[in-house]
């Protein structure tokens, strides 16, 4: 069976220096959350709070705090929040430890902020497949009626670039053979995936396309390792 997925992710979050950029999904904002605020700053109202789901160590909810009032950066992982508020703790982000998965405390969390925005980035595709539709519900909740989800997840494709990026070399893409180590192991993702789970939990899609993960790794050449993603944005029906 293997350890469970949230020590999984405590292990990885452990053993990674309080370094920005040291995952490979760590890229600056200039290429990630601030390159992606024209596929949702029309949609995210400003009154309500954003959620950075899947913050990590908390890069991209720094960059959404220069642009919405009330930012929180939520993780799964104690040692990723920890992370977080030794690199951007003077940011002005709330950061808290929280399971997507757990419909009960996503309930609490929406009576205490109110309808919220969310940015969501590789969530899903990493969860158990029983999860899922839990996260997706909890996703739900939490926007209520008013408002918005942008989620981005790797695309099918991404699995072939990373098994041709590993096998370069045995010491190739050692950032992404960090997250192999700790079994992060990308869970099967096909198309239509995302836009299933969200519909299934009553969400809307308002618009959806593919997006590039700028990583932070390098190839065998020293090119670096850009992962296919899909990006969606989403409503309540």
């Amino acid at each position: 069976m293997g350890q469970p997925v949230n020590a999984n992710w405590q292990g990885f979050w452990s053993d990674t220096p309080h370094e920005q950029g040291v995952a490979i999904w760590d890229s600056a904002p200039g290429v990630t959350s601030t390159a992606h605020l024209p596929l949702f700053e029309q949609h995210f109202a400003v009154d309500l709070a954003v959620l950075d789901i899947g913050c990590g160590n908390g890069t991209q909810s720094a960059a959404l705090a220069a642009h919405y009032p009330r930012v929180l950066g939520l993780d799964f992982a104690p040692a990723a929040i920890e992370h977080a508020t030794a690199l951007y703790g003077e940011s002005g982000v709330d950061f808290r430890t929280f399971d997507l998965a757990d419909t009960a405390a996503a309930t609490a969390l929406h009576g205490e902020l109110g309808d919220v925005n969310i940015y969501m980035r590789g969530v899903l595709h990493q969860m158990p497949d029983e999860r899922r539709a839990d996260a997706a519900a909890s996703l739900a909740t939490l926007i209520g009626t008013s408002g918005h989800l942008f989620a981005v997840e790797l695309a099918p494709a991404a699995g072939e670039t990373i098994k041709s990026a590993m096998s370069e070399s045995p010491t190739a893409v050692p950032k992404m053979r960090q997250v192999f180590k700790h079994n992060l192991t990308p869970a099967a993702w096909v198309d239509g995936k995302l836009e299933e789970l969200l519909t299934g939990a009553g969400l809307t899609i308002l618009d959806t396309g593919p997006i590039t993960l700028e990583g932070t790794d390098t190839r065998v050449d020293g090119t670096r390792l850009d992962l296919p993603m899909t990006y969606a944005v989403a409503r309540r029906a």
